[in-house]
């Protein structure tokens, strides 16, 4: 059982490693967007410094996760797909729960190149509190990829996962605090934004303090993100 779960995790971050989707997303487009909002920022708003680091990784996960993961999940649980899956011997769960391992690697990758060259391109400064900071990020790529999964098995189309995708994704950039402080926004907003991982990852990551409550609310978050998966891979099940 073992060794099946650890070949089926080596094909699928090999599959990914070679996907232009996952390479666009994961990579590519955040860095271009670290280079290019990174020299802006620090250009227009010189304290943006002890934030940056955060606002970047808050973008690349949220994008790798909710634009990158759902349509491979679409792709995967499509009928032919999932057949060849269960007749090779390979539950669905497992090519769930190997996405979000092989997701969750490519995110700390891209975020610990952010951290390692944010401070050398921008001058921006490294978290006093590693440890918080690590564990934040961790909870909020958990999270975010399980919204991403979540998007993947409910959405019936292609069409429909792009918009669930941007749904989520476009709040995410502008209602979190990463592009300019939450607390321009107007009230309702703000609460809006309560409602989105990246507006907790975001409290974490530029915090220097624990921030109990946002990471009991990226927990919740992934509580019934996972409940409702669970529930869709039964009746995924159930229709095989």
């Amino acid at each position: 059982m073992m060794k099946s779960y650890l070949f089926t995790l080596y094909l699928k971050t090999k599959l990914d490693l070679k996907s232009a989707e996952i390479l666009i997303t994961y990579y590519l487009v955040p860095l271009g967007f670290f280079f290019v909002m990174g020299a802006v920022f620090t250009s227009i708003m010189p304290e943006v410094e002890s934030t940056l680091i955060a606002s970047m990784a808050i973008f690349a996960v949220t994008m790798g996760a909710l634009i990158g993961t759902p349509s491979g999940i679409l792709e995967y649980i499509g009928v032919d797909i999932r057949k060849t899956f269960q007749s090779v011997g390979i539950p669905l769960h497992t090519v769930i729960s190997t996405t979000v391992i092989s997701g969750l690697l490519n995110l700390i990758v891209m975020s610990l190149i952010i951290y390692l060259f944010a401070p050398i391109a921008f001058g921006a400064l490294r978290p006093e509190r590693l440890g918080l900071f690590i564990a934040g990020l961790l909870a909020l790529i958990l999270t975010t990829l399980l919204l991403g999964i979540l998007i993947g098995l409910y959405g019936k189309t292609t069409s429909m996962v792009t918009m669930l995708s941007q749904v989520v994704f476009l709040p995410s950039m502008m209602l979190s605090g990463i592009m300019f402080p939450a607390d321009m926004l107007p009230r309702p907003l703000q609460y809006l934004g309560m409602v989105l991982p990246a507006t907790h990852g975001m409290e974490i990551l530029s915090g220097d303090s624990l921030e109990l409550w946002s990471f009991l609310i990226l927990a919740g978050i992934s509580v019934i993100a996972t409940i409702l998966i669970v529930y869709k891979l039964q009746r995924l099940k159930s229709y095989s």
